[in-house]
């Protein structure tokens, strides 16, 4: 379980460090205060040197590395922003204290390309335009030492990096408020049932649904996805009972097929109706002990935030502010991460708490 963390030059966060994480955490704070990046920060580090990483928190956002674009164009929309205040000079540094992997590290950088692309006749690239592209260079280290060296090039019809043959030591899943498929949610629930595991997340879901009795994972419609016993004559498609409940079925399910590892959710009450979201919340929480899942979440709601303090207690549950500083200076204007400690969560919840 990841127990600190640090992002440096990471978008608009230079320097943010996040202590005393539990194992369901919590951040709210105004637009633009950095929420989704500390969780894109989190995944990209997490990724353990993989280069794929970095298009995959683009295309959180709705941000494709389109490779129809110009490699100039995906340079300049998709990597610079990445950098804080554009400037690529520097380096992207992640770092984290883990509870059994010890120290962990992540640097980004721009520069020299290890593969040099010539323009040819049928080629997107403009003259001289192979002089001008970099590569996004990876370093990845543990306690100090380097264990995986990469790179991500983007060619006008591909994106090249090194094969890695290791595998991450456990699997770290990002739920934005548009990721997710109908297949991928079957294709979870299947591996739950091989295990006989598949119960804990209908249970959770009669939250949502009491009529509901029984989940299956059915190609039928010709997709494979979730239907519902709801004590109808027929099973029913899970996206036809809502919105609330595929949020929910996603939340359950990312959580309890990511044993061990990270589940990182943007915008946590989503879907949700804020008069479930108490027990949605005890749900989550008796999910992530039982699988032995970290959850590390955003929200805008107050109404989401006073029902994780209502439902959660003191053990594992973490609650942290992110807020920009005042002053004239840069420095003092930074981003700066407030946890609150367990007697005074339900205080500040009182007193004007702004989640927004």
């Amino acid at each position: 379980m990841l127990r600190s963390l640090r992002i440096r030059n990471f978008r608009n966060l230079v320097d943010l460090k996040i202590g005393q994480l539990g194992r369901v955490n919590l951040f709210t704070g105004r637009n633009n205060s950095g929420k989704t990046t500390l969780l894109e920060a989190v995944y990209l580090m997490l990724g353990f040197g993989h280069p794929i990483a970095a298009p995959q928190i683009n295309a959180f956002r709705g941000l494709d590395d389109d490779l129809g674009m110009s490699p100039i164009v995906v340079q300049d929309i998709a990597w610079r922003p990445m950098f804080y205040n554009l400037d690529t000079s520097g380096e992207i540094i992640l770092s984290a204290e883990h509870s059994s992997l010890g120290s962990l590290e992540l640097t980004v950088s721009l520069g020299q390309p290890t593969t040099i692309e010539l323009k040819t006749a049928q080629s997107s690239l403009p003259p001289g335009a192979s002089v001008s592209l970099k590569d996004l260079l990876f370093l990845f280290r543990r306690d100090g030492e380097p264990l995986v060296s990469n790179y991500l090039h983007v060619a006008p019809d591909k994106m090249q990096f090194n094969r890695l043959d290791a595998s991450p030591p456990f699997s770290t899943v990002f739920l934005s408020t548009r990721s997710g498929g109908v297949q991928g949610d079957a294709e979870w629930f299947g591996k739950l049932q091989v295990r006989k595991q598949a119960d804990t997340v209908v249970d959770a879901l009669k939250i949502v649904e009491p009529r509901l009795q029984n989940l299956e994972a059915n190609p039928a419609s010709g997709t494979p996805m979730l239907w519902g016993d709801i004590g109808l004559s027929e099973l029913v498609p899970l996206p036809v009972m809502g919105e609330g409940m595929t949020r929910a079925a996603r939340l359950m399910l990312a959580i309890c097929a990511t044993p061990g590892g990270v589940v990182l959710i943007d915008e946590i009450e989503t879907g949700l109706h804020h008069s479930i979201l108490p027990k949605v919340w005890q749900s989550v929480d008796a999910a992530a002990k039982n699988f032995d899942t970290q959850v590390i979440a955003t929200t805008h709601s107050y109404e989401c935030l006073e029902a994780a303090c209502q439902a959660l207690g003191a053990e594992d549950f973490r609650l942290h502010r992110l807020e920009a500083g005042k002053g004239q200076t840069s420095e003092e204007r930074k981003i700066r991460c407030v946890t609150y400690e367990p007697d005074e969560i339900h205080a500040a919840i009182h007193h004007n708490f702004e989640v927004r």
